[in-house]
């Protein structure tokens, strides 16, 4: 049984993650309480610990990164919660931390819900939350690490040892330098859409390549890259690829 606490300062939202936690998962998760402020879940955690906290990004005037730099983040799971913050749910998604959000889904709730279950690594946890607040303290342009899931557990690799990505199915194959390549169970389409404000272009529905490893672009539509690796541009990305790649260079 995972007994969790849910700290949000709005009523409405509160009322509808116990009525979801109710109807979904009343067998698996036992709520000890809501809190409305930092404050206030600070006391709670302390007296109830409880092993799950869902928390709000924003809390009066405060967030929930203000709340979790407090504590001791290897003892205790957290999904946040957001009505749509672009900048933290990009450092989510490059940290792999659960988030949902708001209005909150019951299916997406479950699914968060097991991978908290399926999550028992603390110090995997606590690499993951110190990576979040590398992606959060930092600004976009500074060097920054992603979070990969792999066979054993995860993966945190610099975004500037990427050279490429291809597609594998459902699966999708890091290219890395002086690293050996990592296959992760997540679509191309996924990293495409977290990489692309990093300087990568998929320049081929299979390959996702990181422009700063680029060497040389052949007419005939070929790029070299610097591990020596030469990966088809299709057609109609070629333009855009060409317009991309010349901006960098100016």
């Amino acid at each position: 049984m995972i007994n969790a606490v849910i700290i949000d300062d709005e009523p409405h939202c509160i009322q509808h993650l116990q009525r979801l936690l109710q109807y979904h998962a009343q067998d698996s998760v036992r709520l000890l309480g809501a809190f409305e402020n930092i404050e206030q879940g600070m006391v709670a955690i302390e007296e109830l610990k409880p092993n799950l906290l869902f928390l709000d990004v924003q809390l009066q005037g405060e967030t929930g990164f203000d709340l979790l730099r407090q504590l001791d983040i290897s003892r205790i799971a957290v999904i946040f919660t957001t009505a749509y913050d672009q900048y933290a749910v990009q450092a989510f998604r490059f940290s792999a931390t659960d988030y949902l959000l708001k209005p909150i889904d019951g299916d997406d709730l479950m699914e968060s819900l097991r991978k908290v279950t399926d999550n028992i690594n603390k110090k995997e946890t606590a690499a993951r939350y110190e990576l979040l607040f590398e992606h959060l303290d930092h600004p976009p342009g500074m060097q920054a690490k992603i979070a990969l899931p792999s066979a054993e557990g995860w993966d945190f690799i610099s975004i500037d040892k990427i050279i490429r990505c291809e597609a594998q199915g459902n699966y999708t194959l890091f290219i890395l330098r002086e690293a050996k390549p990592l296959l992760v169970s997540r679509t191309l389409k996924g990293y495409e859409q977290l990489l692309e404000n990093r300087g990568f272009f998929r320049i081929h529905h299979a390959h996702l390549i990181n422009l700063d490893h680029v060497n040389k672009y052949h007419k005939s539509g070929f790029v070299t890259l610097n591990d020596g690796s030469t990966v088809e541009v299709s057609t109609r990305r070629r333009e855009a690829f060409v317009a991309r790649i010349t901006a960098r260079s100016r």
